[in-house]
């Protein structure tokens, strides 16, 4: 069968469509590997400010992370890629062979995605609620694939009525017809050859183990749920030494065998969310575990605020400023100084004596230092094999917790006290 000529730019459009999924899904899949690090899109020089960042990567990392991210045990990156790589394939293979069965099963396969993609999109909106920039992006990517060969289809069924009435042109077969998609192939090649590069060059600015500066951006997630599977990082070595995040803030018993580690930044949503669980942990074990607390900030944004915790822990006040720190939250990823001071006044300190130990550069160097000793000790300890750092992190007994909903709910962390209590 001869291909209609009415179709040949529509064809060219669903093959580069469906490789710019490709490139889509891939990107995805190497942010992910960071961590998103430098956000969903993983150009940080591109976001409009540290706070686009840190939305993106809440976002991204919200949604890869949670039980929705995998289907049947295979990771939604995989299928994308197979998705993608199938339509490209079956499209192709319809240019090469004119067989208009390949480009009914494209019609298929394409028609299976949209209505996943949706079931995904409606994942993000309603159970995740935050969305995945680049996941909304490889959505509508799959909406214009059905969108474009539903507009094929009409095509050549106009093309049949009119048969009649006109002399009907086509192209060719066979590898003649494979030219028009050499250009398409060249430019996904080159793209993805560029993809690759960059993002193995983003890896090695900082090597597996070495300490990432405090002030380097790295990712926020996840949330909890109720339902799911209860378990360890399989991917973070268990912690041998705990020391150094048993000397600050604490909740529980301090003699109890169970030792529970929190790493978060005032300004993490997700961190939020968790330490509403971690209370009614807390709550529930007080006698049968110690309840460490590490600030840790991701962005210089956070330093003024982990500076103001350090104050606080020194009058007894550590948690009632986290909570208002938490409770202040919003999308500017950060206080000013009088924030910082409001909130100090609202738990009970000393407004002045904040603001002076902020501008005083001797207090504040001191401050600087304990606070950049307890994160180069996170880093160390709760850094993942791509050298990238994400809170909020729990560790109990040194094993770090899977950043899963499901494995942060309360659910979860009373099966693991219990666990590391058994004898």
């Amino acid at each position: 069968m001869a291909l209609p000529a009415q179709t040949s730019l529509l064809r060219r459009i669903i093959v580069g469509v469906a490789l710019l999924g490709v490139l889509v899904v891939t990107h995805l899949g190497l942010q992910q590997a960071t961590g998103f690090a430098n956000g969903c899109a993983g150009l940080p020089g591109f976001a409009l400010s540290a706070d686009a960042i840190g939305a993106e990567s809440a976002g991204c990392a919200a949604a890869a992370n949670s039980q929705w991210a995998t289907m049947f045990g295979v990771s939604n990156i995989v299928w994308g890629l197979l998705f993608y790589g199938l339509v490209t394939l079956l499209r192709l293979g319809y240019a090469w062979t004119g067989d208009n069965r390949l480009r009914l099963v494209s019609a298929g396969v394409v028609g299976v995605g949209v209505l996943y993609s949706a079931f995904l999109v409606y994942i993000q909106a309603v159970e995740i609620g935050s969305f995945c920039v680049l996941c909304m992006t490889s959505a509508g990517l799959v909406l214009t694939l059905f969108v474009l060969h539903l507009l094929e289809q009409r095509r050549l069924q106009t093309g049949l009525v009119d048969a009649p009435r006109r002399p009907r042109q086509v192209n060719q077969r066979g590898a003649a017809a494979l030219r028009p998609y050499v250009p398409i192939l060249g430019l996904f090649v080159v793209l993805l050859g560029a993809d690759l590069a960059f993002a193995s060059r983003s890896a090695t600015d900082v090597a597996p183990g070495e300490a990432p500066s405090l002030l380097q951006p790295a990712s926020a997630d996840r949330g909890s749920a109720a339902t799911g599977a209860c378990t360890y990082d399989p991917g973070m070595a268990p912690i041998t030494d705990l020391s150094p995040f048993t000397t600050g803030p604490f909740k529980g018993n301090p003699d109890a065998p169970v030792t529970i580690v929190k790493v978060f930044d005032p300004n993490c949503p997700h961190c939020k969310d968790l330490s509403e669980v971690v209370d009614r942990v807390v709550a529930q074990n007080e006698d049968a575990a110690q309840f460490h607390y590490v600030a840790y900030p991701l962005r210089e944004t956070s330093v003024g605020q982990a500076v103001a915790l350090k104050l606080a822990a020194r009058e007894g006040r550590f948690f009632e400023l986290m909570n208002e720190m938490f409770r202040r939250q919003d999308n500017t990823w950060g206080m000013t100084v009088e924030e910082l001071v409001e909130s100090a006044e609202a738990v009970g300190m000393s407004g002045a004596a904040v603001r002076s130990a902020l501008e005083d550069d001797d207090q504040l160097q001191t401050l600087l230092s304990q606070i950049q000793t307890e994160a180069t000790a996170v880093q160390t300890s709760f850094v993942n094999a791509q050298g990238s750092i994400s809170v909020p992190k729990l560790a109990i007994n040194g094993r770090v917790i899977a950043p899963t909903l499901s494995s942060y709910s309360e659910r979860c962390l009373n099966e693991f006290i219990a666990e590391a209590a058994a004898p």
